[in-house]
């Protein structure tokens, strides 16, 4: 529980900071309808969509333990092939892909919320310093970029070390947010009846174009809550279920009416209605609090990206990146530099180019939604198909919160051009190239699996008048088609026309689960002549370690043993081109395919091999 106040509630339990102060700022004026409705609206959006949507609901839906968008898509993926009729459909190729699509537009919106939240956190707690004396007010800007510089600096050095103290900070930020809330609403307690509907009623009978700008700032109330859905792999659901209604929902609760009594009821500036909330004493621990607090919500979210960027390329939605793990102890603890890189320059783009957080709300909310709103029509499919829910108990929860999330969605709409174009065009970019990537790699499997079955060139080979030399050692041919040739193995045969004594063709299988059990993860065959195939299976969460693997085999491929120093790795080097037009894929998403390709890390770095251990043979591929 302790970690998970930590990791889980950083994003939203940094909020207050700017989600009230951000609605009245839409308003346009601190009336009491106006700051009454927003806190009763943002009350019930809390409860609503964080405490029943995603606690209650979509917390049930965890794949073998571990949760998030792209789990989901898995998990609904898998599901849909063991229905293969679901819809009608004979094949059941139809739904899936689009289910699939829109989760990778829900992950591809994450990317963009991920460029924010370091942004929007840590400037909005910055500008606390002003509250102390306008004389702070240029160092602003300059204080966010040099504490985001360290953040992401610090990345290569994993989030183990400092981890175990967001706990204990999260910990005193939720406290210190409910003491000062609780010091507000002890001097005004009548601001509490905002915790009635009727207010929020109100507002959208009487001023019902002001309640649909709010709504756009409301959402700003609801960040993070995929975050508790993302790391229930890491702390289950249950530490999170009790943190959240212990800890969490009080607290912020308490903070968000602490600040509207002090609009309402306390003389002074209305700009920053968090740090006014303060007592004159409590100013500067305050703002220092904030900023440790927003620093460990941006490496929540940052580490969320690298996390959910491993289990797509295990997944096959993006290319193969260097991924570093950073703990021993930990698993999914992983470091991603060239995500590391991008985040950083959208960061800093950002914090250069708006300069002020309630700039940057505007950019925040869209992604926010849109990210929601993927998540609902997933959980749909998953509440009917793999749940095999009744339909009308699917209607029941799914209508209302559809309704919900287009709501925050349109609402967020009109300020694409006052920055949320920029976490929708990130959004677009991403889906683009991971719908690419997915669409190369089925079509590359196409042509793959038109080539001569294993079996087959191995017969044919050893049938020739002059069959290849067989030399001492062992070879590994790598591949990801079962039964079928591996390229580098037809590349050698034909080129160096030798083989080894022992011949492993090793195939690496990625399941829509983030597991494998052990007893079931390899499958051996013997060929003949010397020659085996190895199929092994591993999980989204799971790394391939080809060596580890090989190692495991001893006493399975008769008396063979795995000897490294006697051990050589052949795997293909792609190179991609473009074929025929008016194939599956357009020509220009031939060429980024093909550029993806050139760009992606090296299958000797993702089977964990040494270079000295490995040849690699140049294929070219075809599409």
């Amino acid at each position: 529980m302790l970690g998970a106040l930590g990791v889980v509630f950083g994003d939203i339990g940094t909020s207050p900071i700017y989600a009230l102060r951000q609605g009245v700022l839409d308003a346009g004026a601190a009336t009491q309808l106006i700051v009454m409705g927003v806190l009763s609206t943002i009350v019930w959006a809390v409860v609503v969509v964080v405490m029943l949507k995603y606690v209650c609901y979509v917390m049930r839906a965890d794949n073998e333990g571990e949760g998030g968008i792209v789990a989901l898509t898995a998990l609904v993926r898998s599901g849909c092939e063991e229905n293969p009729k679901a819809n009608g459909k004979a094949d059941g190729k139809v739904a899936p892909r689009a289910l699939v699509l829109v989760g990778l537009f829900g992950a591809a919106m994450f990317y963009g919320d991920s460029m924010i939240t370091p942004a929007v956190s840590v400037l909005s707690a910055a500008e606390g310093l002003p509250q102390i004396s306008h004389a702070f007010t240029p160092v602003v800007v300059p204080g966010a970029v040099v504490i985001l510089i360290a953040l992401f600096v610090f990345q290569k050095r994993g989030t183990e070390t400092v981890g175990r103290w967001f706990g204990p900070v999260m910990t005193v930020w939720f406290l210190w947010l409910a003491a000062l809330g609780i010091y507000r609403l002890v001097q005004h307690p009548q601001v509490l009846r905002a915790l009635s509907p009727e207010w929020a009623i109100q507002l959208v009978q009487q001023r019902p174009a002001i309640a649909f700008v709010i709504l756009g700032a409301v959402i700003l109330a609801l960040t993070g809550a995929e975050a508790l859905y993302a790391d229930i792999g890491h702390f289950g659901r249950r530490p999170i279920r009790v943190a959240w209604l212990s800890v969490v929902f009080p607290s912020i609760i308490l903070g968000y009416f602490g600040q509207g009594a002090t609009l309402l009821y306390e003389p002074g500036p209305k700009d920053q209605p968090f740090f006014a909330m303060a007592p004159g004493w409590a100013l500067i621990p305050t703002i220092v609090i904030a900023l440790l607090a927003t620093i460990i919500a941006s490496q929540a979210v940052i580490s969320g990206a690298f996390s959910m960027t491993s289990q797509a390329i295990e997944l096959g939605f993006l290319p193969r990146m260097r991924v570093v793990e950073t703990s021993r102890e930990h698993r999914g603890q992983v470091y991603v530099p060239a995500v590391n890189l991008v985040l950083f320059a959208a960061v800093m783009f950002l914090v250069l180019t708006f300069r002020s957080s309630a700039r940057l709300t505007s950019a925040y909310g869209i992604a926010v939604g849109l990210t929601m709103l993927t998540t609902t029509i997933q959980m749909i499919s998953l509440s009917r198909r793999v749940w095999h829910w009744p339909r009308v108990a699917v209607a029941a929860v799914s209508v209302p919160l559809l309704v919900i999330d287009g709501l925050l969605v349109a609402a967020n709409v009109p300020k694409i051009p006052q920055g949320g174009w920029f976490p929708v065009t990130i959004g677009i970019v991403m889906f683009v190239l991971m719908t690419t990537w997915q669409r190369g790699r089925e079509a590359e499997a196409q042509r793959g699996a038109t080539t001569a079955p294993l079996e087959t060139f191995l017969a044919e080979t050893f049938s020739e008048p002059e069959p290849p030399a067989r030399v001492a050692g062992t070879a590994v041919y790598p591949g990801s088609l079962r039964g079928m040739t591996p390229a580098a193995l037809r590349s050698n045969v034909r080129h160096n026309r030798v083989l080894h004594r022992t011949s492993i063709f090793f195939t690496n299988l990625s399941e829509s689960a983030p597991r494998v059990d052990e007893k079931t993860r390899i499958e051996t065959r013997d060929l003949g002549h010397g020659c085996y195939e190895v199929v092994a299976r591993h999980g989204f969460v799971e790394r391939p370690n080809l060596p580890a693997l090989l190692a495991s085999l001893d006493g399975r491929l008769d008396d063979w043993r795995y000897e490294p120093k006697h051990t050589t790795f052949f795997l293909p080097r792609e190179e991609v081109v473009k074929g025929h037009p008016g194939d599956a894929m357009q020509n220009w998403r031939k060429s980024l395919f093909a550029a993806m390709s050139f760009h992606s890390a090296s299958s000797a770095e993702y089977y964990g091999l040494d270079g000295e251990d490995v040849v690699e043979l140049g294929v070219q591929v075809v599409l």
